[in-house]
């Protein structure tokens, strides 16, 4: 077997694998969640049905048990090439980048690689989340720090930030244009705000936002409007291992 085919064949099994590991974690995940009782659930604005996870109660008892697997799962899903991709988008020195809904802290780790970042400041709203943040980041804990806090009402004061980033959260949102009022808020004038999220084909998003939120380039397109944020760089069509979905990712400069 060639060293070619052979590098093939482990990529897909390990994606296979992946996939089924996400499959029983979401389904153990859900059923945590459904044993905990249900919430009120989110009405997504702009949208006619609610997604089961854009709940804040309902998304912390999901990840309490998600996370045990979050970082094997997600580099599968949203590589490091689509980070690095992402990333890019900021640019300048000495900044200062706030990562709202960091996670076990994926997104902060290519920031803290990135030249001309001097600090990252995670924002996540689960304990258990933000504990495994700590430990990945902690090599880089001089030039990092992490927050407890909800993305609806953001412990920092206006215009803290040089660049505010938000992947794979949005799905997560219940009120997504009051989020990223929040996150246009602590952003300096002439900062940059960007916001990832899943672009699904039809059918997975008719399934899929039933369960998560995944916006339209239009949807996003009105947030940031309405947020008085002016356009910059749109992204799209970021493919994910074996081109299995697409990213949308957005980039605005804010209006002075």
């Amino acid at each position: 077997m060639s060293n070619r085919v052979q590098n093939v064949f482990v990529a897909t099994l390990s994606f296979v694998l992946a996939t089924m590991l996400s499959a029983f974690m979401s389904a153990l995940a859900l059923g945590f969640v459904w044993a905990r009782g249900k919430s009120a659930g989110a009405q997504i604005e702009g949208l006619k049905h609610r997604a089961f996870l854009a709940d804040k109660q309902r998304t912390l008892s999901f990840y309490r048990v998600f996370s045990a697997a979050y970082d094997i799962l997600n580099p599968h899903f949203y590589t490091d090439r689509m980070r690095t991709e992402i990333i890019g988008l900021i640019q300048g020195e000495d900044l200062r980048v706030l990562d709202v809904g960091c996670g076990t802290g994926y997104t902060s780790i290519g920031l803290l690689k990135s030249n001309g970042i001097c600090e990252v400041v995670g924002l996540d709203m689960n304990p258990v989340q933000l504990g495994r943040a700590s430990r990945n980041l902690h090599a880089d804990k001089a030039r990092v720090s992490l927050a407890e806090g909800d993305a609806d009402n953001l412990p920092f004061e206006a215009g803290s930030f040089d660049a505010v980033i938000s992947v794979g959260a949005i799905e997560n949102f219940p009120n997504p244009q009051r989020t990223i009022e929040e996150m246009t808020r602590v952003t300096k004038h002439g900062g940059v705000v960007i916001v990832g999220g899943p672009e699904f084909t039809w059918f997975r998003k008719v399934a899929l936002n039933r369960l998560l939120y995944s916006p339209s380039k239009a949807e996003v397109r009105s947030f940031f409007a309405k947020a008085g944020l002016k356009e910059e760089v749109f992204l799209t069509g970021l493919e994910t291992a074996f081109e299995t979905s697409r990213y949308v990712v957005v980039g605005f400069g804010r209006k002075e």
